[in-house]
């Protein structure tokens, strides 16, 4: 008796607990999702969820709860497409559910593109550069006081400097050993990758004033670019370079240990200080222009757009094998705050047309 009345004691606990509970969704039934997207959908979706031309995106395989807030955006305004708006007004949730649950099922669309020419110099580049991170920091990024920075630096300025090290006409003779076994082309693949990356942005050194250096650099912008950011492929960036390294080289100049024009010639130390200081916090993307830059942005990016589970919570689209122009056209609204997220505005609002569509040519072209 003393058991019954304990069993029927946690049965009307349970009873109560579940009380409070939510009803469960219902199920999503898949054959009702696709007797809708046949009746309503497929005037620009095809049944298998691709996107019946180049800037409507293609929906299979994309999470269920995107495809359903996505749905509510449309219905609500808060994506801006009318016919969507009226179409998805007359659905139900239950519906919704059903068509999401459809188009998630799917196998995902083949990608239509050929992986970008360059991911294998790239990649190839990134094994070449892993022998100098242990100094030049990880990407290249130094915070090692007195260490150059190599990331977003030009190229061309990258591939002389590293091939003059090479052959001993640049006096070092740890980065000459370091450098053996690597031909040309293999240091044009490392100069690439590094180019590709961008620069940190940097906290104020703690000496200099970068206000007083701004206009100490007036002659050296002539050759640098405004802001440290050099147009001359021969001429080193200084935007966001490790701030001791700059005045220990520009001391170098001035002092004539390194060879170079006496613009620097009439600089005090406190001087030299306040423009390292100045070039040290300028902002300064990567400037390869060859696309090999991507797998970096690729990889921001996928901190929220991962497709392995349980990599993130965010219910957010799945990018690999979308339609190129839907993605270039989506993300120039993202960068030019046309579209609602701010985060994606901050994220892309530095990034040119050229970029964009680098960006959007590589993940129509990933499976």
């Amino acid at each position: 008796m003393k058991r019954l009345l304990i069993a029927a004691g946690v049965s009307l606990l349970i009873a109560g607990c579940g009380g409070d509970r939510e009803p469960a969704p219902p199920a999503v039934d898949i054959e009702a999702g696709k007797s809708i997207v046949a009746a309503n959908c497929t005037g620009c979706h095809s049944l298998d969820g691709a996107g019946k031309t180049a800037e409507i995106p293609n929906l299979a395989g994309q999470p269920a709860d995107y495809l359903v807030e996505a749905m509510h955006a449309y219905r609500e305004g808060v994506r801006h497409h009318a016919a969507l708006k009226d179409l998805i007004t007359g659905f139900s949730e239950v519906d919704i559910r059903n068509i999401a649950g459809y188009f998630a099922g799917l196998p995902p669309v083949p990608p239509q593109g050929a992986l970008p020419a360059g991911e294998v110099a790239y990649r190839e580049g990134r094994e070449f550069a892993s022998v100098c991170v242990d100094c030049h920091g990880e990407r290249g990024v130094s915070m090692s006081p007195g260490v150059p920075s190599l990331a977003g630096q030009q190229p061309a300025y990258l591939i002389v400097a590293t091939q003059e090290y090479a052959d001993g006409s640049r006096g070092h003779a740890g980065k000459e050993d370091m450098l053996k076994g690597l031909d040309e082309v293999d240091i044009e693949k490392m100069a690439m990758y590094f180019s590709a990356q961008a620069p940190s942005l940097r906290e104020p050194p703690l000496f200099g004033d970068p206000q007083a250096g701004e206009a100490r650099t007036a002659m050296c912008g002539s050759c640098h670019g405004a802001r440290g950011v050099s147009h001359d492929p021969l001429v080193p960036n200084l935007a966001g370079q490790e701030p001791t390294y700059l005045v220990n080289a520009i001391q170098a100049y001035r002092d004539r240990e390194r060879s170079h024009e006496d613009m620097v010639a009439d600089k005090t130390d406190q001087e030299i200080e306040d423009i390292a200081a100045f070039y040290s916090v300028q902002a300064a993307g990567s400037l390869a222009d060859t696309g090999e830059e991507i797998e970096s942005i690729v990889a921001k990016c996928n901190r929220c757009h991962s497709q392995v589970p349980g990599e993130t919570t965010l219910v957010l689209p799945t990018l690999n094998g979308q339609k190129r122009e839907y993605l270039l056209r989506v993300m120039k609204e993202y960068r030019d705050a046309e579209r609602g997220s701010s985060m994606m505005h901050k994220m892309s609002s530095g990034y040119s047309d050229e970029l964009l569509e680098q960006l959007a040519d590589w993940y129509a072209a990933h499976p």
